[in-house]
């Protein structure tokens, strides 16, 4: 992946990561919708439906078409079928059991982490298993992150910071969110995370099904 993926995956993301934005783009999904429709059945107010109707346009995921006074905005299809299909090719070459998966077969007993691996490797492994139990562009309360790892792990603490201190969430004022881009990595860690542009892609994926599923 060049820097010029990166940084339109990285947009893209930002522009998901809002549980707002992933409702609009659900009742876009249904049918296209004037922008005050969209405060209507949103309940917010149209500036702050034209602010969330600027990001989601600087991706890409929307078009409009002027009408009288109004916009008509209208989801694309493209961009989100195109990352579902970059996400297909990075991934369908691969006819062996990928060395993440062996490390869950080994670490995890159903839901329940048998202990921490000492490996970084295979901790980052174990990590971005965890991460998908958190939604993409939902907020956590940190008492709810200790819940959803608890299910996993005794040691919530430690997992927790992990999954900060490796850049897969973000905490700020004790709030928690999956992380949206690729954090700048040094040589040893980069070493120990692999391929980070497959696990993007897949959160980019993941966001992106949760906004067309919405309201249909």
């Amino acid at each position: 992946m060049d820097q010029e993926q990166r940084e339109r995956l990285s947009t893209l993301f930002k522009a998901l990561a809002d549980p707002m934005r992933l409702q609009i783009l659900g009742l876009l999904a249904a049918k296209p919708r004037a922008g005050h429709e969209l405060a209507e059945e949103t309940g917010l107010k149209p500036p702050t439906i034209s602010h969330h109707m600027r990001r989601l346009l600087d991706a890409g995921l929307v078009d409009y078409q002027p009408e009288a006074q109004s916009r008509i905005y209208a989801l694309r299809i493209n961009p989100l079928r195109d990352l579902t299909l970059n996400s297909k090719e990075v991934s369908e070459p691969l006819t062996c059991e990928e060395p993440e998966d062996r490390v869950i077969r080994a670490f995890f007993d159903g839901p329940r982490l048998r202990q921490i691996p000492a490996s970084r490797k295979k901790r980052v492994a174990v990590l971005r298993h965890l991460l998908s139990r958190f939604v993409p562009g939902q907020n956590y309360p940190e008492i709810q992150v200790n819940e959803l790892l608890r299910s996993a792990h005794e040691d919530v603490a430690t997992l927790r910071r992990e999954l900060v201190d490796y850049g897969f969430m973000t905490r700020e004022r004790g709030i928690y969110r999956v992380a949206t881009h690729l954090p700048e990595r040094g040589a040893t860690v980069t070493q120990e995370v692999g391929n980070e542009a497959q696990w993007f892609r897949e959160l980019v994926r993941r966001a992106t099904e949760s906004a067309t599923a919405n309201d249909r």
